[in-house]
């Protein structure tokens, strides 16, 4: 049976590590605030559990790695009985570099030459885990090499519908449900965080709703039965919810409450996301949500993470127009982002040990289903 965000409440997880399951490469690690522009380079980055496996098997193929990835994350999400994962599809994956504009109709007819993710996909869904792919992000990591908005915003636009339209053709007999770009009320303090680059993401706002409403028709052209969702940051002071409801069947929101203080916890906030579904008469998914396992040093612990996810998810369950709840993010990697609190949301080390967390997630499951 194919996922439906809307028929029911759904409890998901976060995939932040896409490379993990694909046998890509992971992306440059940000090991000092982004301001300062230094990072790790580009390469092999293994976290402890992967090493592990080579230790006991040898040297494994990238894929193999991959595989057995795929595997592991399937029998715990099954376990638990998880609904749904969020992953990011990094465009890059299928479009390593961009394809040169003459060949861009061709493209269409003959579709990407890899699918790197079509593991992930064929697994989970294969048992009973829908998948929530992240398309058409425009992260400068996960882009095409080179591509941005600028300066031919209009060239991006069409390249971002044919990306959009092959994924959804290779996939909409598994997938029903897509998130269209990422957090577009926060696009500024993105290209201000270096994830970003160009002048479109900060100062030009008709870009901005052209490039949902392409996404977003894009998808339902080639599967009329799919459902778009638009997350938005939901911490931000102006949150502009309606403007964006029109490009989406499902809005998400992100709710860190404790991301710069660690008590006390709070989980009242999701309150949010119902008042904004009963305002707009949409479905309103909590897309993301989570609280940090430490650095001790902020005063963050595993306690205190099993305590929020518990009442996170029994808070979100509660309010009527909220559909799902996706806690951000199933495991530590070894991948490095800032603040440090960012490399401490999973719900299992990176030695693939489960935190407390982990248990509390799957109890809590089980209780309200």
């Amino acid at each position: 049976m194919l996922l439906d965000l809307r028929e029911r409440f759904a409890f998901g997880l976060n995939l932040d590590d896409p490379w993990r399951y694909s046998g890509i490469l992971p992306p440059r690690s940000i090991i000092i605030p982004h301001l300062l522009s230094v990072s790790l380079p580009e390469g092999k980055i293994l976290d402890e559990a992967d090493d592990q496996e080579i230790r006991e098997h040898g040297e494994l193929e990238p894929r193999t790695v991959a595989s057995r990835a795929v595997l592991a994350l399937a029998d715990n999400l099954v376990q638990a009985k998880i609904d749904f994962v969020r992953c990011w599809f990094p465009w890059k994956y299928f479009e390593p570099i961009p394809i040169s504009e003459s060949s861009l109709d061709q493209l269409l007819d003959q579709s990407y030459s890899q699918w790197p993710l079509d593991d992930l996909v064929n697994t989970l869904t294969s048992r009973g885990v829908g998948v929530v792919p992240v398309i058409a992000c425009g992260y400068q990591r996960m882009l095409p090499q080179g591509l941005e908005p600028d300066p031919n915003r209009d060239l991006y636009l069409k390249r971002a519908s044919i990306h959009a339209q092959l994924m959804v053709r290779h996939y909409k007999d598994r997938i029903k449900s897509w998130q269209i770009e990422n957090e577009p009320n926060w696009w500024a303090e993105h290209e201000a965080g270096g994830w970003r680059s160009g002048f479109a993401w900060v100062h030009e706002h008709g870009f901005r709703h052209e490039l949902l409403q392409t996404l977003n028709d894009t998808v339902h052209r080639e599967d009329p039965s799919a459902r778009t969702i638009i997350n938005l940051e939901a911490d931000a002071m102006v949150l502009d919810p309606g403007i964006y409801s029109s490009y989406c069947d499902i809005l998400g929101l992100d709710f860190y409450p404790n991301y710069k203080i660690s008590h006390p916890i709070n989980t009242k906030v999701l309150k949010l996301a119902d008042r904004v579904a009963k305002k707009l008469s949409k479905p309103v998914m909590v897309s993301e949500t989570g609280y940090p396992s430490g650095p001790s040093l902020l005063a963050y612990s595993a306690e205190s993470q099993a305590k929020y996810v518990s009442d996170a998810c029994r808070e979100a369950y509660g309010l009527g127009g909220v559909t799902g709840i996706g806690i951000w993010r199933f495991i530590d990697t070894a991948w490095r982002s800032f603040p440090p609190q960012e490399n401490h949301f999973g719900l299992f080390d990176n030695k693939g040990k489960p935190k407390a967390a982990w248990s509390e997630f799957s109890k809590v499951i089980k209780d309200l289903k």
